[in-house]
């Protein structure tokens, strides 16, 4: 049975040790492994002991991987256990390294959970469907992301939904009813409910400027119809190029009246 003839610190690391076993380096271990087995020079190993100090190293390896990439910011068993994998640590080693990252308050999904909630109010323009799926990702249990995507919902201030509203209106040109649609539909994907949409959007003025719309209008007209005049002309061509313009959002009356001022319709 092999025999410790030396043990000595790491040039580059003094919190680690090399090992050698009858004149021959055998492996490098940590000061925990080193303590843990009580290692000393002259001892006598066997394989099951060998098999042990193999597999202890290799949780210490590991756990030193998890500690470093959880100080960097808040991570969930998930994160550290995908972590983990890419580096080749066996799956026996992973879920000891993360119960002990449990055990000792490493890693803490309500922490978690409670922290990406405050950033993201404080920092971001999201809502909390898209707040609920970062925490689905992550892999946070089902009654937390429940739990703290109602919270999200209760402490985001409505004040800065109307602020975001407002500049998204500022954005979208356009007839009134489509510049509410594009409102709506550039605040749903940024995560918010229809309710809270409705909410926000009850004090915006949406009535566009009468000049800007009258450009508008009259860039659409000319699209629109010198496209369908390829295919149609007379009385097909006008509702061809009315109900082009109807989808667009335009006013019937205001279209017709913009088609008399064109001569389109004269014909």
């Amino acid at each position: 049975m092999p025999k410790v003839t030396k043990i000595e610190v790491q040039k580059k690391n003094k919190e680690r040790f090399n090992l050698y076993l009858d004149e021959s380096f055998e492996m490098g271990i940590d000061m925990d492994t080193l303590v843990h087995f009580n290692l000393k020079k002259g001892d006598v190993l066997t394989a099951a002991n060998m098999e042990d100090i193999q597999k202890y190293e290799h949780f210490r390896f590991g756990l030193h991987l998890a500690i470093q990439y959880l100080s960097y910011r808040k991570r969930t068993e998930q994160e550290v256990v995908q972590h983990l994998q890419k580096h080749e640590i066996s799956e026996s080693a992973i879920a000891e390294v993360i119960d002990y990252c449990n055990r000792e308050g490493y890693i803490d999904h309500e922490d978690y959970a409670e922290s990406l909630k405050n950033t993201m109010i404080r920092t971001t323009d999201k809502g909390p469907e898209i707040f609920r799926q970062k925490l689905i990702k992550a892999g946070i249990e089902k009654s937390l992301v429940e739990n703290y995507t109602a919270k999200y919902e209760e402490e985001q201030p409505l004040e800065d939904v109307e602020i975001l509203a407002d500049k998204l209106l500022h954005q979208k040109k356009g007839p009134k009813k489509k510049r509410i649609d594009k409102v709506k539909q550039s605040l749903l994907q940024k995560g918010y409910s229809f309710e809270v949409i409705n909410e926000a959007m009850q004090n915006l003025d949406f009535e566009p400027d009468s000049e800007e719309i009258d450009l508008l209008l009259q860039r659409e007209l000319e699209k629109v119809f010198r496209k369908y005049e390829r295919k149609y002309e007379g009385r097909q061509l006008e509702m061809k190029t009315i109900e082009a313009l109807l989808r667009k959002g335009y006013e019937y009356d205001t279209i017709k009246d913009k088609i008399r001022e064109s001569g389109i319709g004269d014909e």
